[in-house]
């Protein structure tokens, strides 16, 4: 994806209900615009949780006025599990006992504060229960297709695991046995993501990942399984692809 393409459908996404009108626009695949929509609300969401969280007494006082859960967070433009949590938690809820909330509201014996919150998980697909299962979903099948890729084009590798139980720590999910030419440079191993490569997303796991990798095993490649933009490199040492290097080639 070009980097003005990018920014144009950033700006764009304010909710779920806008990826059908901005997949058709675009001609972008649903899941990269889900993707792209999850980065944003989590960056926002980083650079608002104070703000919001010292508006928990207020929250609480418009909870107890008739307003429900889910038209706070709206409101407020916050996720709604989020948003929740600070409002049960001045209302005198643990966190253990939202935590068990979370996975079972029945648990919750007001009816009303029982029926808003399952509204407020149906309708957080990135901090509800659900949500958290589908990422981790998503970047288990990710990982499970780049390996499967692997065997077939007969690449020997070690995974994470077994990296670390020969006493190798901060390791990539393959590390090859031999080096392979990928993407025109030789590289020694593949971490893999299961998110769209925003520039945002890729400065951050370069500096957080990929470029001690690079220290620790030399040059490696990068999967952002649902797509990347084109401008953005990280380096000489790192090929980057997507998932169509896996379906094309070989």
């Amino acid at each position: 994806m070009r980097k003005n393409t990018f920014y144009k459908i950033y700006r764009r996404l304010g909710g779920v209900r806008d990826i059908p009108r901005i997949s058709h626009h675009f001609k972008v695949q649903e899941d990269v615009l889900y993707s792209i929509l999850s980065q944003k609300i989590v960056r926002q969401t980083k650079k608002d949780f104070h703000v919001i969280a010292r508006q928990s007494e207020r929250m609480a006082r418009e909870w107890e006025s008739g307003k429900t859960l889910l038209k706070i967070a709206d409101e407020r433009e916050f996720p709604p599990v989020l948003t929740a949590s600070f409002i049960l938690k001045q209302l005198g809820v643990s966190k253990k006992q939202y935590k068990a909330y979370l996975h079972d509201p029945g648990l919750i014996k007001n009816t009303r504060m029982r029926k808003e919150f399952e509204e407020v998980i149906d309708n957080d697909f990135i901090y509800s229960p659900q949500g958290i299962s589908a990422q981790k979903e998503r970047g288990n099948f990710c990982e499970e297709q780049i390996q499967s890729w692997l065997d077939d084009v007969c690449i020997s590798y070690m995974t994470e695991d077994d990296c670390r139980m020969a006493g190798k720590e901060k390791t990539p999910d393959f590390l090859f046995d031999c080096p392979q030419v990928i993407g025109g440079i030789t590289v020694n191993w593949c971490e893999s993501k299961g998110s769209f490569g925003s520039p945002y997303q890729m400065g951050y796991d370069f500096n957080n990942q990929l470029k001690h990798y690079v220290e620790l095993f030399g040059p490696g490649m990068v999967s952002y399984w649902v797509g990347y933009v084109d401008e953005v490199s990280l380096g000489d040492e790192i090929a980057i692809v997507d998932r169509s290097f896996f379906i094309d080639t070989y």
